[in-house]
């Protein structure tokens, strides 16, 4: 992954990720409609759909020539770069569940711990929106689920291999994924460092940590008023959602749509560089 600090003016870095959304879009168009050949085109469609709407989102909130007449321009890198991790995030959980070169067992005990993690998840969120004790949320809404997914995982031939504090914590549906993020990102070909230095300064704005807001009191950036810092991160934000999306296109045409590169033109192909490997 090489996103450099300032290696392309915003109008550049708008450009060539609108040019990226636009083959998506149209990947994801010719992959709609088809009969799912199991668990891993079926979360590959819902992931992709997903990203190509993130990413339309930030195309929307980057967009700056709405004539005045009807809009104020209005900045907002901090916004752009919730987008930005949330595409990213995206990306992570599709190429865990669908573009990585594993085996099949393997891919299915990853489906179950995302399945249990899910189970787990939901019980504590609908316990919070309601008066429902934890024992009368599962008694009434998940316990065939929780039955269901236990039982594949005690038939799970990868899962049985594990060590048993590794089961242990996964029963828990604690942990969505049985990796970290940056183990996701160096087997889908990114860089642990680059990935970890990104991720922290998307972070820190979506969450409001005083690196997101300190810099505010010298009118520089998030004010909602152009200036060259504002520009520059948004762009930033943008290089950053093309990398993603990129990888995305290139793992739906390769590994769950091949049939689509056919329907490709030489200007598209080479855009997202379909010769490389995912």
């Amino acid at each position: 992954m090489t996103v450099f600090i300032g290696d392309r003016h915003f109008e550049v870095s708008y450009r060539d990720f609108s040019m990226i959304l636009k083959l998506a879009v149209k990947v994801s168009k010719l992959g709609a409609n088809r009969r799912s050949t199991g668990f891993r085109m079926t979360f590959a469609s819902i992931l992709f759909t997903k990203i190509c709407v993130i990413s339309l989102s930030l195309q929307k909130l980057t967009t700056q020539d709405i004539p005045k007449k009807h809009i104020a321009e209005h900045w907002d890198y901090a916004s752009s770069f919730s987008l930005a991790r949330n595409l990213m995030e995206c990306f992570h959980t599709l190429f865990y569940l669908c573009f990585d070169d594993i085996l099949e067992e393997e891919r299915i005990t990853r489906k179950n711990i995302f399945n249990l993690h899910d189970i787990k998840a939901r019980e504590q969120l609908f316990t919070l929106m309601t008066a429902l004790s934890d024992e009368e949320v599962k008694q009434n809404n998940h316990s065939e689920c929780l039955e269901y997914i236990m039982e594949e995982l005690k038939c799970d031939t990868h899962f049985q291999t594990l060590e048993p504090s590794d089961k242990k914590q996964y029963i828990s549906g604690k942990k969505a994924f049985m990796m970290s993020r940056e183990d996701i990102e160096i087997r889908s070909g990114g860089d642990k460092d680059t990935f970890k230095m990104w991720y922290k300064l998307l972070s820190a704005n979506t969450h409001s940590y005083p690196l997101g807001f300190f810099h505010m009191i010298w009118g520089t950036r998030g004010t909602g008023v152009r200036s060259a810092t504002e520009e520059q991160y948004t762009a930033m934000a943008l290089n950053i959602s093309e990398y993603y999306l990129i990888q995305s296109v290139r793992g739906m045409v390769k590994i769950i749509y091949p049939d689509i590169l056919d329907k490709l033109s030489p200007r598209e192909k080479k855009l997202v560089d379909l010769n490389n490997q995912i």
